[in-house]
């Protein structure tokens, strides 16, 4: 087992010491455990700071953990995002994740603040992460180019198949060209964790994809070996919470299946092998099987809100997804209440 390190910075050192044991305890699979640092946040942490960064300047850690809103009153007002743009320029090949409190869409937090972080994750969620801030840890160094094509090294490193290569690379963005630039790196890590492996489009979740084929996720576990393929393997990939390239789970899909002639997904998923009438999904507002539901939503646009599957008719756009880039989804909520 090789052991990383974390150096968290929170004000409130409690908080560090109800998360160590089930953090450091590490992901068998992967026979990694951590050591947790702790920085306290003080009024001298700049201060801090400084001399630590001195000191550990020639063995970085693996993984900062920062809070983002500090109690305590310092100089400039600073809050995690900007302790973190303060660590980047010493150590900016170093993944920095944020622990928070609170956060949704309509929260203070603004987009500058978020830039700073690879990640961010709910205190109250972040046992369900603890897989999340190992591959993180482990894998940002396999995002520094290895020569002068950042973009092709980006796109090798997610491990697409063939046919998502081209799209991929038209929808990176422009300031992944530089290999030269200390925030290449740091920025190439947030758009995967924030934008491809959690925004629906080049890659589904289970519940995604599991309508896409027309089924209930118990019914798509039946079937799972026959995408095995299609599952994402670049890096912050995880077990917990595995991901399918979609182009590829179509063609596994109607390569399975005898009849050329059928063209529709959810239809065609309900003809594979060991697939029954008590598979198939159902649609949260007509209660029906048939049409097949054929899209996920929030039932609101709250922060509360859980997912279910629908018909398409059901559904509308997300009020805060007003712009979403080529070659992803927008986000759809409930439209229609059951009766």
């Amino acid at each position: 087992m090789r052991t990383l390190k974390f150096v968290w910075v929170d004000d409130q050192p409690k908080k560090i010491e109800d998360y160590r044991k089930v953090i450091e305890v590490g992901v068998e699979y992967l026979e990694l455990t951590a050591s947790i640092e702790a920085m306290e946040v003080r009024d001298e942490l700049l201060t801090t700071m400084d001399s630590w960064s001195s000191r550990n300047q020639g063995r970085p850690p693996d993984l900062f953990i920062i809070d983002h809103v500090f109690n305590t009153a310092l100089p400039f007002r600073l809050n995690g995002s900007s302790v973190a743009h303060l660590l980047r320029n010493t150590f900016p090949r170093v993944p920095i994740v944020c622990v928070t409190a609170k956060y949704d869409d309509s929260s203070s937090f603004d987009q500058e603040d978020l830039s700073e972080y690879t990640a961010l994750f709910l205190y109250k969620q972040l046992e369900l992460h603890v897989e999340d801030l190992y591959v993180i840890a482990r894998d940002f160094r396999k995002l520094s180019p290895v020569d002068a094509d950042v973009r092709a090294h980006l796109i090798r490193s997610l491990k697409p198949p063939r046919r998502d290569r081209e799209d991929l690379l038209r929808v990176l963005p422009e300031e992944f060209q530089d290999q030269k630039h200390v925030t290449t790196q740091h920025h190439m890590g947030r758009w995967i964790c924030t934008v491809l492996l959690r925004r629906p489009g080049f890659l589904y979740d289970r519940l995604r994809i599991a309508t896409l084929l027309g089924l209930t996720e118990a019914g798509f576990n039946k079937v799972e070996p026959l995408f095995a393929k299609a599952l994402y393997r670049g890096v912050f990939a995880t077990h917990r919470s595995p991901i399918w390239w979609v182009s590829e789970v179509y063609r596994l899909l109607f390569n399975a299946i005898d009849n050329s002639r059928v063209s529709v997904p959810q239809i065609a998923g309900r003809a594979l092998p060991g697939i029954s009438p008590s598979d198939f999904s159902t649609c949260y507002v007509s209660k029906t099987t048939d049409p097949p539901p054929d899209a996920v939503v929030m039932t609101d646009a709250t922060s509360g809100a859980v997912r279910r599957v629908v018909r398409r008719e059901f559904a509308k756009q997300h009020p805060r997804d007003l712009g979403v880039a080529p070659g992803f989804e927008t986000r759809l909520v409930l439209a229609k209440r059951p009766r």
